[in-house]
């Protein structure tokens, strides 16, 4: 076992991580499937969940910038988000709902973790400086508040707020082509230079309709996302949700950036490694 969770209450952890080795294992070993979804019994999907992955499919494949596809997005709540039609990258594996395909299962099945999946997921070492496509409004919404590694207070504060797109969109007649790299970077890098710069104590009462904030270091994003009222940690050096350390939410309808102040430099200079900044130096790019 791995070391220093020997003990037995982290079996559950041992048990689930194996559980899925083995049923991707047979997906696409046995069975030759191209792409598997994953979906947890405690998610409820969105009435067009298979159209959004259908849609999406050509792009993963196509795209080798591409981590995954998933459902989720972890700050998913009704107050912050907007555009049911909006797709936007992560660079923070979301899982609850997600697709993979038989590319990115080669390259992890000969080194899939004993336990803690999930987490080993999100280690740099996995992604190479590749992002998960995910939609700015949920395609699931998770009834699970209790679990091997959700406490109540979590799920109240962050997961129970989630939306749950419940109008019908019909992605086969959307160019999503956008979110392909280079374009979805660059595309995104406009809207932050557009975008009025206002300090965190701004957010409420700013009329500005795109505004970003920027920060230094992780008390500052904590106290935007607090703010905000999206989720305040970080998962292996990476905020929930965000692209190069960048997040998305909306307050009061009027669009906001949380920016790493690095990345916002670079943008400003019009530099195109900026996604980049934290992935590490083994990276896959466009």
């Amino acid at each position: 076992r791995k070391k220093g969770f020997e003990g037995s209450q982290w079996l559950s952890y041992y048990k689930i991580s194996q559980h899925y080795q083995s049923a991707l294992k047979w997906l696409f070993q046995m069975q030759r499937m191209p792409r598997a979804l994953v979906l947890e019994d405690d998610l409820e999907i969105a009435v067009d969940f298979f159209e959004y992955f259908s849609s999406l499919a050509p792009i993963y494949d196509q795209d080798p910038t591409v981590f995954c596809v998933s459902a989720w997005n972890d700050n998913g709540m009704t107050k912050v988000v907007k555009d049911n039609r909006n797709i936007l990258r992560t660079d923070v594996f979301p899982g609850l709902g997600w697709m993979i395909n038989r590319r990115i299962w080669d390259e992890l099945s000969v080194k899939w973790p004993l336990a803690f999946w999930d987490d080993w997921m999100r280690e740099k070492e996995q992604p190479r400086g590749r992002s998960c496509i995910m939609p700015e409004v949920n395609r699931v919404y998770t009834f699970g508040d209790r679990g091997n590694s959700v406490d109540n207070t979590f799920w109240r504060l962050y997961l129970a707020p989630i939306r749950l797109n419940d109008q019908h969109v019909d992605f086969s007649n959307i160019d999503l082509s956008y979110i392909k790299m280079p374009h979805y970077q660059r595309h995104l890098a406009d809207q932050v230079r557009a975008a009025t710069k206002i300090s965190t104590s701004e957010i409420q009462n700013s009329e500005a309709s795109i505004r970003v904030v920027t920060y230094s270091n992780q008390m500052e994003f904590r106290s935007a996302a607090n703010t905000l009222g999206i989720q305040p940690d970080f998962k292996n050096g990476n905020p929930r949700a965000s692209f190069g350390h960048i997040n998305i939410a909306y307050a009061s309808g009027r669009k906001t950036f949380i920016i790493d102040v690095q990345a916002y430099t670079k943008i400003q200079r019009r530099e195109e490694d900026w996604p980049y900044l934290w992935a590490g130096s083994d990276v896959v790019r466009s």
